[in-house]
């Protein structure tokens, strides 16, 4: 999994101004799962983004909503139940640790919808310490189903 995930950051991180549907392409193309490629491009923004702001007294909901492929919106469910979501932030902490340059980690944040409200509120004079975000609502990948459980692979 982490190899997966580390060609995935590695494809977000020189394609920033790609499309998600232009990312799953070129994820798939490179040998991800369609569905693991669509979780990877959901879920790694929001690690990343979660990793710089959380810092700043940002709170940020441990659980997500999903819309499913007939339409319908699932309960909401702990993200520590996606094996991605766990893999995804877990390598993104190893790469804090590791000194990665704040550019790096800031290109993968930045497509997050959390990074995008928490810069708009900024720019409106909130304080990030001010700022709790509720669960995301994520489209799903068309392969699973809410009653298939939470792993999506």
């Amino acid at each position: 999994m982490n190899e997966e995930i580390r060609r995935a950051v590695s494809i977000l991180r020189s394609s920033p101004t790609l499309s998600d549907d232009e990312l799953l392409r070129i994820l798939v193309q490179d040998g991800i799962d369609r569905v693991s490629a669509a979780c990877l491009i959901r879920f790694l923004p929001m690690a990343y983004c979660r990793l710089i702001l959380g810092a700043s007294g940002a709170r940020f909901s441990d659980t997500l909503r999903r819309i499913l492929p007939d339409g319908r919106i699932s309960s909401e469910r702990l993200l520590s139940s996606e094996p991605l979501w766990t893999a995804a932030t877990a390598f993104a902490s190893v790469e804090l640790e590791q000194g990665v340059a704040a550019a790096d980690l800031l290109v993968l944040a930045a497509r997050s919808a959390e990074f995008d409200a928490a810069n708009q509120l900024l720019n409106q004079g909130s304080l990030l310490k001010n700022l709790a975000f509720g669960p995301p609502l994520l489209l799903w990948p068309a392969e699973t189903s809410e009653s298939e459980g939470a792993n999506p692979v």
